[in-house]
């Protein structure tokens, strides 16, 4: 079983940000008609999403995030020895967008920055990463930064998908704490239904192909430059093998849904929060929804949600006990647990702005 084990490591902040500018179900009701967005509010449970604007990137939503909270925690920026940045709207092929992260950050050269290319199992994978990494080295604290513009990527004509994607970004710090307990997660991935969402152009497989749509089997027109969900097959996957998944976590720790206060679960559609949360028998009441207002915010939503939810609510317990998992592109999925002080969780904040160094000319080199 592929269960990793870490220790000595806290998260001890998380913030998130979304972009100033709101879509609801009205304003999709003028492109698609009342009574398919009323059967897709029905379905999914999805309201309203944040998008980004045109020049907005999503390192420019995990800074705001980011910023916001080493500003408000105060530390001393260059015991940041590790700097991650999750997310598959990097703002360039080449170089890695963690190192513009680290520039404008003003972490030290001495911090390591990294990108990881991964969907809405991302805070998993970067949770189980950057506190791998932490058991060999000396640096006091990490950075772990999701952002995400998954909206600029989805055919604006697409009913299907075109109201569900949000953008936003987060931040989470973690920090070396030597009384801290074991913690395990499990990590797992299936290529096998790499096709189950896809968007085919860009990369190096197929850079240039043609801009033409294309009829799909389901109806509707895309062209290899728009995202791509087979969502019978994603809804299968997300309802059999993601709360076998959390059950077998469960087994391994030797706890269940009642040992956690909250049971935070990648927001991808309210039907499919509510099925799983059935089958590892969690109440409704720990399972918390954000994607009413945020939509699919991919590997953000675990962070996401919990800043909505704990800015929302009166939290009894000053430390909360999280178990989390996120699933989704690839096909890739995970399970974790973690504690975290409410007091370190910020409210989730709206930003305009962007990075204009960050466009870059031949004439600049």
């Amino acid at each position: 079983m592929p269960f990793f084990k870490s220790k000595d490591v806290k998260i001890v902040g998380i913030a998130a940000t979304v972009p100033d500018n709101m879509l609801n179900k009205e304003d999709f009701s003028r492109l698609f008609g009342e009574d398919t967005v009323y059967r897709f509010v029905k379905s999914t449970g999805i309201e309203s999403v944040y998008r980004a604007l045109p020049e907005q990137t999503a390192s420019d939503l995990g800074y705001e995030a980011a910023e916001k909270l080493l500003a408000t925690t105060e530390i001393d920026r260059t015991k940041i020895g590790l700097m991650i940045f999750v997310t598959q709207s990097p703002d360039y092929r080449r170089p890695a967008s963690a190192c513009v992260l680290q520039k404008r950050l003003g972490l030290s050269i001495d911090c390591a920055a990294m990108d990881i290319g991964l969907g809405c199992s991302g805070f998993i994978y970067g949770h189980q990463t950057i506190t791998s990494m932490m058991q060999t080295t000396d640096a006091q604290y990490a950075l772990l930064i999701l952002g995400e513009t998954a909206s600029k990527l989805v055919n604006p004509h697409d009913k299907s998908i075109a109201m569900m994607y949000g953008d936003a970004g987060a931040a989470i710090l973690y920090q070396r704490d030597k009384d801290k307990n074991e913690n395990y997660t499990l990590l797992k991935s299936d290529g096998n239904r790499f096709k189950s969402i896809i968007l085919p152009a860009g990369g190096f497989r197929d850079m240039y192909p043609a801009r033409e749509n294309i009829v799909c089997h389901d109806g509707i027109e895309r062209s290899k430059y728009d995202i791509y969900m087979d969502g019978v097959a994603v809804f299968s996957f997300s309802t059999t093998d993601v709360p076998d998944a959390i059950e077998e976590y469960l087994d391994y720790t030797q706890t269940c849904a009642d040992d956690y206060d909250l049971i935070l679960l990648h927001q991808a559609n309210k039907f499919i929060i509510k099925q799983i949360g059935k089958k590892i028998k969690a109440p409704i009441e720990k399972l918390p929804v954000s994607l009413e207002q945020y939509g699919n915010t991919g590997g953000i939503s675990i962070p996401l949600t919990i800043c909505d939810y704990v800015k929302k609510h009166k939290c009894e317990s000053e430390t909360l006990r999280i178990l989390a998992s996120g699933f989704g592109i690839g096909l890739s999925w995970g399970v974790t647990s973690f504690e975290i002080s409410t007091s370190s969780i910020l409210e989730v904040s709206k930003t305009a702005n962007s990075y204009n160094e960050g466009v870059i000319s031949p004439s600049d080199y």
